[in-house]
């Protein structure tokens, strides 16, 4: 566990209301268990005439996370307001996510209250009071804050300016290159999904995204008008696709676009990611944009 110094822990439910233990008080972090790794579920089976038995499945299970917290009041009164407040942003009734500051460092976990604030029975006294928090995450992995949802643009950049420098009409120093190779980098411990963002500057035809190692792709059918931005999804539980012009409000589902053998894939967190947006035609016209949030197995 680490140094209680650098640790923050803030509960947010889906109605943004938040509480925040610390160190510093009034609402203390005492200690904290079920951050680290969470068990492996190993389903196997039993062959006949063989020792042993063969491994089917395994997934990793739900985390309980709990939080061992203080309340320090200026009174009976005030302990008590104070304990309420805490009842009434971890009401069971609202989901909620569970914030982790260690240091510089964020972290971030979906969770469900198992159980919210109880006195401990000999714990309190006219102005204090301690109490055990459990939680659930169905999902056990930890989202990595401080790199979630950088918008990386799928494209390199072309140097113009060359020394001795001659500045005339129309000097540019750089350009962006479409269609270009790009390395990307997965930290996290799980492949994960991602968001695409594509900005069609003029007529493109049967754009896609392709994973050069692996040959995984997702492409669309057709072609997109100038002005138009297509969006696609990955990620797990909010797979989707769909394009908007810029003077329409609505947004289309592209899935009937979809190309035979695309796939959601993945970005792989043990090497590197070689992507590439481009089109049968007007890849030069093409601007994209990419971001994921990086998956933790424990902080």
């Amino acid at each position: 566990m680490a140094n209680l110094a650098t640790v923050e822990v803030i509960y947010r439910n889906n109605l943004g209301e938040e509480i925040e233990f610390d160190r510093f008080g009034p609402l203390f972090l005492q200690s904290y268990e079920g951050f680290g790794s969470p068990e492996n579920e190993i389903s196997s089976q039993k062959i006949f005439g063989k020792s042993g038995q063969r491994k089917t499945s395994s997934s990793l299970t739900y985390r309980d996370l709990t939080l061992k917290v203080g309340i320090k009041g200026d009174s009976f009164d005030d302990l008590k307001e104070k304990e309420h407040d805490i009842m009434q942003v971890l009401n069971p009734d609202k989901s909620g996510t569970l914030l982790f500051r260690l240091a510089d460092n964020l972290y971030s976990i979906d969770c469900e209250v198992l159980k919210g604030y109880e006195a401990n029975e000999g714990s309190s006294s006219s102005a204090s009071s301690t109490s055990t928090l459990q939680f659930r995450a169905l999902d056990p992995e930890w989202r990595d804050e401080n790199a979630r949802n950088r918008a990386i643009i799928l494209s390199s950049s072309e140097r113009k300016m060359k020394f001795p420098l001659s500045i005339h009409t129309d000097f540019v120093f750089g350009t962006i290159v479409p269609g270009q190779i790009l390395a990307l980098q997965n930290k996290g411990d799980f492949a994960v999904g991602f968001e695409l963002s594509i900005r069609c500057m003029a007529s493109v035809t049967n754009p896609k995204i392709l994973n050069v190692l692996t040959q995984e792709y997702f492409e669309w059918e057709g072609t997109f008008d100038g002005d138009t931005n297509i969006f696609l999804s990955t990620v797990h539980g909010a797979k989707k696709t769909w394009y908007q012009s810029d003077d329409d409000s609505q947004q289309i589902n592209a899935m009937s676009m979809r190309k035979l053998g695309s796939t959601f894939f993945k970005l792989d967190n043990l090497v590197d990611n070689n992507l590439v947006v481009q089109a049968e035609s007007g890849t030069e016209h093409l601007i994209s944009t990419i971001t994921f949030t990086p998956l933790l197995i424990g902080v």
